[in-house]
């Protein structure tokens, strides 16, 4: 006899009854049932721990950010220790310095004198008219009343372009 393929030299034994496929069947269910169950626990154990290690992580961002913020600063007061060291002191500043300075302004007061100058308003070749702050002002010379109206058929001509666009 030759080999042939598909074929078993104890066919009947690989068989399987009916009931014992029904056993195998039900025994399967039984471990998919608990599969799933597992499954679902472990989804949840999963996000859970998700979870957990983007609140670790957004923290240890945190400290490392607060850390070399730290260390900024140090290198910071540390550079401007050395480099005030080396500087010379200042003429007038310090006690000093106020002290100068609150003679001065007890001179400026004694003579009657003010430390800064009020400036004038600005009024040049008419240029001030015609502008919008002036006619809210309340002026009506002849270019403001111009402006207003050159202003006025100017939004006009706008609003009704919008109105026609959006018709």
């Amino acid at each position: 006899m030759s080999y042939q393929h598909g074929r078993t030299a104890n066919p009947a034994a690989t068989m399987q009854t009916v009931e014992q496929a029904r056993r195998r069947n039900a025994e399967l269910r039984i471990e998919l049932g608990a599969l799933v169950s597992e499954n679902a626990q472990l989804e949840n154990r999963a996000v859970t721990m998700r979870l957990q290690v983007t609140t670790a992580r957004r923290k240890l961002t945190r400290q490392i950010r607060e850390l070399d913020t730290a260390r900024t600063q140090a290198e910071l007061l540390a550079y401007a220790t050395v480099q005030t060291s080396t500087l010379p002191e200042p003429i007038y500043g310090g006690r000093e310095g106020l002290q100068a300075a609150t003679d001065e302004i007890l001179a400026h007061d004694t003579r009657g004198l003010k430390l800064t100058k009020e400036k004038a308003p600005r009024v040049s070749k008419g240029l001030s008219h015609g502008t919008s702050r002036k006619y809210d002002q309340g002026c009506r010379c002849r270019a403001c009343v111009t402006y207003k109206a050159l202003k006025d058929t100017r939004f006009y001509a706008s609003k009704n372009r919008r109105e026609q666009a959006a018709a």
